[in-house]
């Protein structure tokens, strides 16, 4: 055969029933169905997407609905803007830091408002800063007509049009905070004046946020962030009505402000379908689809920070941010990796801000208009998220809208129903968190974590109470039990310790020694395990030797339902007083016989970590 004949030679294309057939021979047994996973979205992937998957027309980048971007040229037109808070003891301080970031790839005046509060004076802040070339972005948490007279005279010192974001969410607030106005027109009309007058400071500035965010520290799920942050809006656009205001020049001051966490896939669809539905918006107000472009604020997410091996955070902030640009976005915001404990250094704000540079520069990302158009599993995702999560907001509008189950506190209440699913998911390892519920480094130390800066300087009036949303990361479950076993040592000398028999050959016991291993280890307990014990008299040997009040025996399905029993039965007679534990899930006839030998439960990957690891330290006499 000649090499143009080689050219020539076509493959037969294979249909999905081959590839499902195929497949299945390597599943042994099982369906093509158990390869299907269920989001806390409610959706169900498929563990393959193709051209069939998606028969939406296609749509194009910088046009309605705007899924694929704002912008026909994408990054090319426009890249993200760095936003990295920078703060400091004094206003020089932060000044400085904010001046040195510039050399270093920020691209945007970023402060924490608590500077603001505490004293630090705009115009010192911004020193030798250009304010007509450089966008400001600051979540101002309620302090924006407190503010206002500040950015005033930086705006005037300078002779400049401010631009980028000073904006506030109201709606959010109120919620951290548990306190809601008990006029909310009177307030709302106050509000809407004070944005009116930001605009004599900048024109272009978006003085409205939609802090999504706040929903998905919660514990919101992609759906519940999208729904929630649209009936927000809708709730300021309203309220802009009601007081004469152009809904047109109201929308292009929104800015959305969506945390990103792990889920890569699920994230990029978020972005995507919360353009969609807002675009779509505009013909519910009559307006035209080019004053609903949806500006996109993305920060990486609290909820999955972890306080150990911390340096961990790096990847999952990556990752995050990642998926982020890839969703298209104007402004990020990259948490330190030490975000968690309230400690950021010039060091993890330097890792943090050079992520954005290798995003832009090294993974050509931004030489591409939209990275994720093409992706069968992207668009389909996106479809399906979208139409979900529009009829949730539709849900939410029959309900009266956001402020409705604000008050009746359905909205936090299916917050807490989604983050209390999620926490049960990490208790049982199917939420990974590397570092903390798997793969723990037991020899990691850190202080008890500082609190989180949410602070509101919101000034409501005559409030009334409301339901607060709960912020909590998902590892804290597992942090206080291991500091609590840290303070134990610190204050009694000693780890808390259980003690591993394993049974009969190496290869036969390690995968079950290095489970019970791992597992104690995110709680802080310290394991001494045997050798092989091929005996009952070694294995009573190492117990007399080691004299610990917890043991876990450790052996293959065989040697547990042959050898266990009658080890574990000898040393009950012998050491009456320990308690024995078994790793693995058993035959129920094993299990019944272990347990008459003495075994108090078992450990298995179907164990709640949380629950057996206060057990154990409780029995070791741990607080």
């Amino acid at each position: 055969m000649e090499l143009k004949d080689v050219k020539n030679i076509t493959f037969p294309k294979p249909s999905f029933a081959e590839w499902k057939e195929a497949v299945e021979v390597t599943l042994k047994g099982k369906t093509i169905e158990q390869l299907k996973t269920h989001t806390y979205e409610g959706i169900t992937l498929d563990p393959l997407y193709t051209a069939d998957s998606r028969a939406k027309k296609p749509e194009l980048p910088g046009f309605f609905p705007f899924t694929r971007g704002t912008s026909p040229m994408g990054y090319h037109e426009k890249p993200w803007l760095v936003v990295q808070p920078v703060s400091g003891n004094t206003a020089e301080e932060a000044n400085e830091k904010m001046l040195a970031a510039f050399k270093r790839g920020q691209n945007s005046v970023a402060f924490p408002a608590r500077m603001l509060a505490e004293g630090a004076r705009f115009v010192n802040l911004t020193k030798n800063i250009p304010l007509k070339d450089i966008p400001v972005f600051i979540d101002l948490k309620g302090g924006q007509k407190e503010f206002l007279p500040q950015f005033k005279a930086a705006a005037e010192s300078q002779n400049a049009q401010l631009t980028g974001v000073l904006a506030e969410d109201p709606i959010g607030q109120w919620l951290i905070g548990g306190q809601m106005p008990v006029d909310t027109d009177g307030y709302f009309a106050k509000w809407l004046k004070t944005i009116e007058e930001y605009q004599k400071i900048g024109q272009d500035l978006k003085t409205v946020l939609i802090n999504t965010a706040i929903y998905h520290n919660g514990g919101a799920n992609a759906l519940q962030e999208i729904a929630y942050g649209l009936s927000a809006a809708v709730q300021y656009l309203s309220e802009g009505q009601k007081q004469g205001l152009s809904i047109a020049s109201l929308a292009e001051k929104f800015v959305f402000s969506f945390a990103v966490d792990s889920n890569y896939f699920m994230n990029i669809a978020k972005l995507r379908a919360a353009r969609r539905l807002w675009a779509c918006l505009a013909e519910a107000f009559e307006t035209a689809p080019e004053h609903f472009k949806m500006a996109i604020h993305a920060v990486t997410s609290e909820l999955t920070e972890t306080l150990y091996d911390e340096h961990v955070n790096i990847l999952r902030t990556t990752n995050q941010a990642f998926a982020a640009a890839i969703g298209g976005i104007e402004y990020l915001q990259i948490h330190p990796f030490n975000h968690a404990s309230g400690g950021t250094d010039d060091f993890s704000e330097r890792i943090a801000r050079n992520t954005h540079l290798i995003l832009k520069e090294e993974t050509n990302i931004t030489t591409v208009v939209d990275p994720a158009g093409g992706s069968w599993y992207v668009e389909q995702l996106t479809d399906e998220l979208a139409e979900k999560a529009w009829g949730k907001f539709l849900e939410i509008d029959e309900a009266g809208g956001i402020l409705a189950i604000i008050k009746q506190g359905t909205l936090q209440k299916e917050l807490t129903d989604v983050f209390q699913k999620r926490i049960q998911n990490a208790a049982y390892r199917k939420e990974s968190m590397i570092g903390t519920n798997v793969y723990p480094n037991p020899a990691d130390r850190i202080k008890a974590p500082a609190h989180a800066d949410r602070e509101s300087y919101m000034k409501t009036g005559k409030p009334m109470d409301i339901m607060p949303i709960t912020l909590e990361r998902l590892s804290v479950q597992f942090e206080r039990i291991r500091l609590s076993s840290e303070r134990h040592k610190v204050n009694g000398g000693a780890s808390p310790k259980i003690g591993l028999i394993n049974l009969k050959d190496i290869k036969c016991y390690k995968p079950r020694a290095d489970f019970i291993k791992g597992l104690a280890a995110a709680g802080g307990i310290e394991t001494l395990e045997s050798e092989g014990c091929q005996t009952i008299e070694e294995a009573v040997e190492y117990v007399a030797s080691t004299n610990l009040a917890i043991y876990c025996v450790c052996a293959s399905e065989a040697d547990c339902s042959d050898f266990a029993a009658p080890v574990i039965s000898i040393i009950k007679k012998q050491f009456p007083h320990i308690l024995i534990y078994c790793a693995g899930k058993q035959q129920k006839e094993t299990e019944i016989a272990l347990s008459e030998a003495g075994v108090k439960d078992f450990i298995h990957i179907k164990t709640n970590a949380i629950t057996i690891l206060e057990e154990l330290l409780h029995e070791l006499g741990v607080k």
